[in-house]
């Protein structure tokens, strides 16, 4: 299995992003929000114009590719201290295959860089009835540092942990955490 990362630059790939995001929200959320929320928040997050309006607002995005197949995509924004990892979706078929791990591995190497020496660790925020990627966090080192409850608009909510792992400036990606 080839792994690799690539940037989200064209209108072709925010597309294929939109496209991952729509069915992965409704595979995966579908036991933890209703249809019209998936459907709300699709719209709101991951429609082409959000994306690129995230893009615009200095977050980045990645298409995650196996065998250069989209296996799924990563969202991030440097904060300054931290970087705020928005979206790490992986499609079913690719899950439980290490790629979340490969994935935030990655964060591990690029803070190596000089222009990262401020960054002292990762935050994200992941749903409270997500239990599978909260599994998955905590074995990655995330700790659940607070509850937070977030009115998204048109009565909906996400009631989420905010979850925070340093950064471990001496371990290199074929190490997992």
């Amino acid at each position: 299995m080839r792994f690799d990362v690539m940037p989200v630059a064209t209108e072709k790939q925010i597309s294929e992003i939109e496209k991952a995001a729509n069915l992965v929200w409704h595979n995966y959320y579908k036991d933890i929000f209703s249809q019209e929320q998936i459907n709300y928040m699709l719209k709101k997050y991951q429609s082409t114009a959000a994306v690129k309006q995230q893009m615009s607002d200095s977050y980045i995005y990645y298409m995650l590719l196996v065998d250069n197949e989209l296996a799924g995509y990563l969202c991030f924004k440097n904060h300054g201290d931290y970087i705020f990892i928005s979206r790490l979706y992986i499609k079913a078929e690719y899950r439980r295959q290490g790629l979340a791990r490969r994935t935030i591995s990655l964060f591990d190497n690029i803070v190596r860089h000089k222009e990262f020496d401020g960054i002292k660790k990762l935050r994200l925020h992941v749903e409270r009835e997500n239990h599978f990627a909260i599994n998955v966090y905590e074995h990655l080192g995330f700790k659940k540092v607070r509850a937070i409850d977030t009115d998204i608009g048109n009565g909906f909510f996400c009631n989420e942990y905010v979850m925070e792992r340093k950064i471990n400036r001496n371990q290199g990606d074929h190490h997992g955490q």
